[in-house]
């Protein structure tokens, strides 16, 4: 009876400990101020179809990646700054035979920014996808990342973020949600798009 009581304490004792090793490694580095970018963009691809065996978006998600490089560009024609600041890498998650819709989202920013797009990871990769862009390749740099709805949150804890919501509601695709490091703590926020009618 004894052993069991130890064995229980022992487990209770490194439990926490399991439960932070499921953070990426990177997030906890203790120079993650030299190492992490200055800002991580993540988004939802833009609107999927009824039908859930096509991969590709809907009419109106094409218009939405479309205008995405609006956000992060300057216009011709236009006086106004781009409302957020350029993009130094653009990530997406790879294409699977149920979505392209990440790769197709992002698509014309990548191509409006002329860098090329990393499709190295697939949808349920964000610990090593976040282990990357912390690994200090990026330090300083801005990187938008197109990913899943349902992955996203734990994207977010990937990067260490502890604040951000649980879910993303499936009914919302015109938000991006915003990763700043300050003094290597990261700072989380919400933006929204404005990018089409009907956008909050």
């Amino acid at each position: 009876m004894k052993l069991n009581r130890y064995a229980v304490a022992l487990f209770l004792a490194f439990a926490p400990m399991a439960a932070q090793q499921q953070v990426a490694p990177a997030a906890q580095s203790p120079d993650l101020a030299k190492k992490a970018p200055a800002v991580v963009f993540i988004l939802r691809h833009g609107e999927k179809p009824m039908d859930k065996k096509s991969p590709d978006l809907t009419e109106v998600g094409f218009r939405r990646a479309a205008a995405l490089p609006t956000l992060f560009l300057p216009q011709a024609g236009s006086s106004k700054l781009p409302r957020l600041p350029r993009p130094n890498a653009v990530f997406a998650s790879a294409h699977s035979k149920n979505s392209n819709r990440p790769v197709e989202t992002i698509t014309p920013l990548a191509k409006a920014l002329n860098l090329p797009l990393n499709q190295d990871f697939d949808e349920r990769e964000v610990v090593p996808l976040a282990d990357q862009v912390l690994g200090g390749k990026y330090a300083g740099k801005v990187v938008i990342i197109c990913w899943h709805h349902g992955e996203i949150p734990h994207m977010a804890k990937a990067f260490g973020v502890t604040d951000a919501p649980k879910q993303w509601d499936d009914t919302v695709f015109d938000q991006i949600w915003m990763i700043e490091w300050i003094d290597g703590k990261p700072q989380f926020s919400v933006l929204l798009e404005h990018l089409l009618p009907g956008d909050k």
